[in-house]
Formats: C-alpha cells, sequence, structure tokens
C-alpha cells in the first residue's frame, strides 16, 4: 500500500556539496555504504542517485547501494536517449528483481543543451521530450507486454520486441518525471507517476500541480499521478536564526563556485534560499 507522505533523501559518490568542495576519489564505496545505510537506518522511504553528464552512472551506484541495504527504495536519475529503452527496460527490471521489488526511475530528459552536447545530444528541448516519451512508451511496454510487440515512431522502432524479465513491482517500476516546460508537463502528464518539483513558492508549486494534472486528465490518469517536493531544510531554534544560517550558506556556495572558476558565482535556479510567504 502506498504511503500518502514519503521521505526522500540522497546518495553521492563522495563527500560533496555546495559548500564542502570535493576530494579525492571520485566514487568512494564506503561513503557510498555509510549513506545509504545512514538513510536506511533513519527511516527514509527511498533515496535519489543522481545523473549529470559527466558523473558515474547511476545505474551502477544505485545497484551498489541496494547490495549493501535491505529495505530502501532506490530513485535512479536516468536519461533516456543514449541507450535503447528495451536495454534500459531490462537493466530496470534486473536491477528491481535483484533489490526485491525496490527500484524506481528518475526520468531526467535534460534542459542544459550543453550538457548534453557532452554525451553527443544535439536535439533541441522540445524535440527531446518527444523522444522521451517514445522512450517510455517502449519502456513501459517491455515491462508489462506478456507477448513481443512492435512499436513505430519518430525515434524508435522495434519489431517483436520483448523482455523476459519483469519488475517485480506491479504494473511496473514507479516513473518519476521533472521538467516545467510546456514538453516536460505534456510528457508528464502521459507518464508520469510521481512529478518531482522544486521547493518553490507555495503559488508556483500549486500553479505547477494544476498544469501536471491538467496534462494527465488528458489521457485519464488525473487522479492517479502523485508529487514529490524536493527542498532543503535548515535547522535552528529560532526561524530568524535558521535564515541566517540559510543566508551564509548561500554565501559560502557562491564563494565555493568563484574558486572552482564558474563563470556565474552565484548557484543554479533552486540550490538558494527561498523565502515562502
Amino acid at each position: 500500500m502506498t504511503k500518502d507522505v514519503e521521505f526522500i533523501g540522497f546518495v553521492g559518490t563522495h563527500y560533496e556539496s555546495e559548500i564542502h568542495p570535493g576530494g579525492g576519489a571520485v566514487i568512494d564505496r564506503d561513503y557510498i555504504r555509510a549513506v545509504a545505510q545512514a538513510q536506511e537506518y533513519g527511516g527514509f522511504d527511498r533515496f535519489l542517485v543522481a545523473f549529470h553528464s559527466t558523473s558515474p552512472d547511476s545505474l551502477l551506484v544505485a545497484a551498489y547501494a541496494a547490495s549493501v541495504t535491505d529495505r530502501i527504495n532506490l530513485m535512479i536519475a536516468h536519461r533516456p536517449g543514449f541507450v535503447a529503452p528495451t536495454v534500459a527496460a531490462r537493466q530496470l527490471a534486473t536491477l528491481d528483481q535483484l533489490a526485491n521489488g525496490r527500484a524506481g526511475v528518475h526520468i531526467i530528459t535534460g534542459g542544459n543543451d550543453q550538457e548534453l552536447k557532452q554525451d553527443g545530444d544535439f536535439l533541441t528541448k522540445d524535440e527531446r521530450y518527444a523522444r522521451t516519451s517514445e522512450y517510455l512508451d517502449v519502456v513501459r511496454a517491455s515491462w508489462t507486454s506478456a507477448t513481443p510487440f512492435d512499436y513505430a515512431g519518430e525515434y524508435y522502432r522495434f519489431e517483436n520486441a520483448f523482455s523476459t524479465v519483469k519488475p517485480v513491482q506491479a504494473p511496473h517500476l514507479p516513473i518519476y518525471f521533472g521538467g516545467s516546460s510546456e514538453a516536460a508537463i505534456a510528457v508528464a502528464g502521459k507518464h508520469a507517476d510521481i512529478y518531482a518539483l522544486w521547493g518553490e513558492t507555495h503559488a508556483q508549486v500549486r500553479e505547477t500541480v494544476a498544469r501536471v494534472r491538467a496534462a494527465a486528465a488528458r489521457h485519464g490518469r488525473e487522479d492517479h499521478i502523485r508529487f514529490s517536493l524536493s527542498f532543503r531544510p535548515i535547522l535552528a531554534d529560532t526561524e530568524e536564526v535558521a535564515w541566517a544560517k540559510a543566508e551564509a550558506f548561500l554565501d559560502r556556495t557562491k564563494a565555493v563556485r568563484e574558486a572552482r572558476g564558474l563563470k556565474d558565482a552565484a548557484p543554479p535556479p533552486n540550490e538558494g534560499a527561498r523565502r515562502l510567504p
């Protein structure tokens, strides 16, 4: 039975954050094990393993984290378009079997053209989301179809596609999805089980939730989709002290980015502190 509220953490591959510059090995097995187990012992429901065009492979990192935990669920960031959707479906279903039904996938289509080009993708943003929709058509069919199927789209074409390995979870792994453009919202409405938002203002969250539900309604899914809200709690004895800590963290983030030689010393959107009304 799905819980009304779930708590999702994060597992990186080494000790690093906006205010703690990374150092040493890019993949630290002891660190991965420690943070994954700490979140499991702390009662978290799931943790995210992130993806970037220059980072370690999220699927393999998640597989290792699953091997050193027993209960906590996975949320594996995955970028469509770089492996065939039939292959990705089998990889994720295989991991779900090995992890005893704990896998989940977070589809990251990508909004940064320069990052996408690092992996050789020169499609436009709208084209990438159109490809993502076809990708998820095929992935879901691979997970659920009891017989071979054909598929003919603009970006993918398959004949007699089939996967003998199915997810433990029925009807398939939970599909998390992010993106706020019109193209992204349309894909979310068709495919997302959980739509992921940043911790924005109440008004912005209400507006985005309404847009996603309207898109889902076009596919008869308005009552199916759930929502995830990502934010970073900053704790202190009083609200005033907490906001002072938040502003100090923001200043440290800017200083770290300057030290790394990044062109823009300000943090990326949604990474800074923002007061909610």
